[in-house]
């Protein structure tokens, strides 16, 4: 697994490819970039840039996430492999909110498939008979036999047409808890190394989370704290009761650093949360101890994978908006 990993390394982006990469004018540039550059030129062999449409470059670099998640389980077995496996939920609850969504809203669902993102081997949903659903509540009939279902069950047309975030919110729980649940099931060693690794992520997706639900929804404090994720590292229960219940965001935010003890905020209120989450999340796999043959390694490795292509993605966008290359290296973890 060591040398398999190694190679996969191999793939990231040098700091010299990220700077030409910030430098290019247009988004076919970046196209052509990816089709030729190892890793990511699986990926994009079958397209033509003419065929490319917008949002197709963020389509493509999730599946090659959920690819390479994919080829990390042929080196696992047992409880090992059913843990990774789990990474593979997160792709498959975004196609479910996908379906959802236009279901819910009404909306034309020819072609919605060509948005998907999930691993289509290690698939628990028929998407299918998804897709043919012609409400909500069939919809979630159609999720039976799946661990989605009883998380869903009690939802309404109405609820969705609301509160997304509902939705949203109780599958990310379902993520975590089994994540928590597969790693529980590891080697001794590897279960700790599994349980801070993927609770310090939880910690910062709980700060983003009940700042936003803080900042711009109109969502009470018991709210936020039943919908935080209960598996963090730093973040016990008392100290995500004592965020959600913040007198204002100024004492959110002073709080959330002292918590983790890094300015996620920094000077800006949240301009560059996202930025600063991932490069937290970045610093921390990559500084891990990486001792044998433990899970740390992989786990790094899937971690960093992430920051990369969310890095690429936003870069993207950034040229799509024509973004001067300054302003644009302010919100990649790779250029900083």
């Amino acid at each position: 697994m060591n040398t398999k990993l190694s190679a996969k390394r191999r793939t990231f982006l040098s700091d010299k490819e990220w700077e030409r990469a910030a430098e290019f004018k247009t988004v076919p540039q970046m196209i052509e970039f990816l089709k030729k550059r190892e890793g990511y030129n699986e990926a994009f062999s079958k397209y033509k840039l003419e065929e490319f449409r917008r949002g197709d470059l963020e389509i493509l670099l999730q599946r090659y996430m959920a690819n390479q998640l994919e080829s990390i389980l042929h080196y696992y077995s047992g409880s090992y492999k059913e843990f990774f496996k789990t990474f593979l939920m997160e792709y498959e609850i975004n196609d479910l909110q996908l379906i959802l969504r236009v279901i819910a809203r009404d909306e034309g669902k020819e072609g919605i498939e060509k948005s998907f993102i999930h691993s289509e081997h290690y698939a628990q949903c028929h998407y299918q008979k998804l897709i043919s659903s012609k409400n909500v509540a069939q919809f979630i009939e159609n999720l039976k036999g799946t661990s989605y279902y009883d998380v869903l069950k009690t939802m309404v047309q109405e609820d969705v047409h609301k509160r997304e975030f509902h939705m949203e919110m109780k599958l990310y729980i379902l993520l975590y808890k089994t994540l928590m649940e597969k790693a529980n099931q590891l080697e001794a060693p590897d279960q700790d190394v599994a349980k801070k690794m993927i609770g310090t992520k939880a910690d910062l997706i709980n700060i983003q989370w009940i700042f936003r639900a803080t900042k711009y929804y109109a969502i009470s404090p018991e709210e936020m704290l039943i919908y935080s994720l209960p598996y963090s590292n730093r973040l016990t229960y008392q100290k995500l009761k004592t965020l959600s219940y913040s007198k204002n965001l100024e004492e959110l935010k002073k709080q959330a650093e002292k918590y983790i003890s890094y300015p996620l905020f920094g000077q800006s209120s949240d301009e560059f949360l996202d930025r600063n989450i991932d490069k937290y999340l970045y610093d921390y796999v990559m500084r891990y101890p990486k001792q044998g043959e433990d899970i740390a390694q992989t786990l790094a490795y899937i971690y960093a994978l992430e920051v990369e292509i969310k890095d690429l993605t936003s870069l993207t966008e950034g040229i799509r908006y024509t973004l001067p290359e300054i302003e644009l290296s302010k919100y990649l973890v790779h250029t900083l």
